[in-house]
């Protein structure tokens, strides 16, 4: 088994055990039985289950803000962010949804403020960019929230219009 699959494993593994219970009563020999993953396998990856937790939150940041790009008149593109959300559906609503991991969500949360700070210091407003960033991200949270949690959501490529048109400064 390659690296890149047992890593996907795990990950896959974590979400699925999040579903039933917390984070603090899920051990390394939980995550190995549901990723049918050899201990040892684990433990090549990781010295124990908070160095498993520490690479996940950097991975997930990582594919995460990876998916957000600058469009058009420096605005920002969610399409991609909507595409990953929809292959990735299983482990962003159990990692996201009610803070499972809470080290990620304020994470992410600082990196996207960071981003979304920046750009509307390029915007003339009247408001404040910490209010209008604390605003948008309230609502880029909530919006990705819904959609996760729908039956039959709209395309991904239809959400990444809405998204973008609900994120305009304005």
């Amino acid at each position: 088994m390659g690296k890149t699959n047992s890593l996907a494993q795990f990950k896959l593994a974590l979400a699925a055990l999040l579903t039933t219970r917390s984070l603090t009563q899920i051990t390394v020999q939980d995550l190995v039985r549901k990723a049918d993953v050899d201990r040892s396998t684990f433990y090549r990856h990781f010295l124990n289950f908070d160095d498993f937790l520490s690479w996940l939150e950097k991975d997930m940041l990582t594919e995460i803000t990876q998916q957000v790009e600058r469009g058009n008149n420096d605005s920002l593109d969610f399409t991609k962010f909507y595409m990953y959300a929809a292959d990735h559906q299983t482990v962003l609503k159990a990692f996201l949804e009610n803070q499972k991991i809470p080290d990620l969500t304020v994470r992410l949360k600082d990196i996207v403020s960071k981003r979304y700070h920046r750009l509307l210091l390029t915007q003339p407003s009247t408001i404040p960019p910490s209010i209008q960033t604390e605003f948008l991200i309230g609502g880029h949270i909530a919006l990705i929230t819904w959609w996760l949690k729908q039956q039959n959501p709209p395309c991904a490529q239809k959400m990444a219009i809405y998204h973008q048109q609900l994120s305009q400064p304005r």
